[in-house]
């Protein structure tokens, strides 16, 4: 279930070739970990996540709103006496992105509950108001959930990453379910982000197989954490999907160009 998180200084993801996560990797020092990065996927062979690879497109929405945020916080603020520029512009950008934590964290509580609901683990309390409409809507569409939490590794196009569900419901249907926690206001639509259907897509495509794309329906499922208790479906159909795979085996080509290195061959050198 993706939120938006702030910056750790990383948020590449890697995964090995057999699907294992490589997202950290061990201090050369000894003390702890730090994020892998493209030298080193380059040197284990790894393969970027999907997300990684939709990274080369601008968010020009995202964008706007990271700058509308920092904005903001500067009106809020107030310059102590004898404060630098670059400290006073720290300042400013970590109380703009202060709420962005504390939207990941609730979004991690609500993608474990639900994940720990299907294994039989009682949803706490004050997490039922945001996860009771799921539960609604996957039995009011009799959804089957083949597979929760499931690595994919696409060996043919060089890219891996989580996806949230494999589903079947009717009598033949299959589909991909992708989870997300979203602030919304009232009254207004919630539309997907750029590239999130074409994440839906490259899921599908590599769970189902390619050639099972005409088949498979795929949804995104946006739980408000701004409004408790009303959640929004986006369906792609099959021929949307068959669309967003297809561009993005091309962003997959661009990555490679882009990066220079394509994690389907053997690593030269690091």
């Amino acid at each position: 279930m993706a939120v938006l998180k702030k910056d750790s200084g990383s948020s590449s993801h890697w995964y090995k070739e057999d699907g294992s996560p490589c997202h950290r990797l061990p201090r050369a020092s000894g003390d702890g970990l730090r994020p892998t990065t493209i030298r080193d996927a380059r040197r284990l062979r790894l393969y970027p996540s999907v997300t990684s690879i939709l990274g080369i497109f601008a968010k020009p929405q995202l964008d706007r709103w990271k700058m509308r945020q920092v904005a903001l916080a500067s009106m809020r603020l107030d310059r102590t006496k004898n404060e630098s520029d670059e400290y006073f512009a720290d300042r400013i950008i970590e109380e703009a992105f202060a709420q962005v934590g504390e939207a990941a964290e609730l979004g991690s509580r609500i993608h474990d509950a639900l994940e720990k609901h299907f294994e039989g683990v009682p949803i706490a309390d004050d997490l039922q108001v945001y996860t009771q409409p799921v539960l609604d809507w996957k039995q009011e569409k009799q959804i089957e959930f083949v597979e929760r939490e499931k690595t994919l590794v696409n060996h043919k196009e060089g890219f891996a990453g989580t996806m949230d569900v494999a589903c079947r419901y009717g009598a033949s249907g299959i589909g991909v379910i992708d989870f997300k926690t979203r602030k919304t206001t009232p009254g207004q639509p919630v539309y997907p982000y750029d590239g999130q259907a074409m994440q839906i897509a490259a899921y599908a495509a590599t769970y189902w197989g390619e050639e099972n794309l005409p088949n498979v329906y795929g949804a995104n499922v946006y739980i408000s954490t701004t409004e408790p208790g009303r959640l929004e479906v986006c369906s792609y159909t099959p021929e949307l999907l068959i669309e967003e795979y297809d561009v993005f085996k091309n962003a997959c080509k661009m990555w490679r160009h882009i990066k220079g290195f394509d994690p389907r061959k053997e690593s030269k050198s690091a």
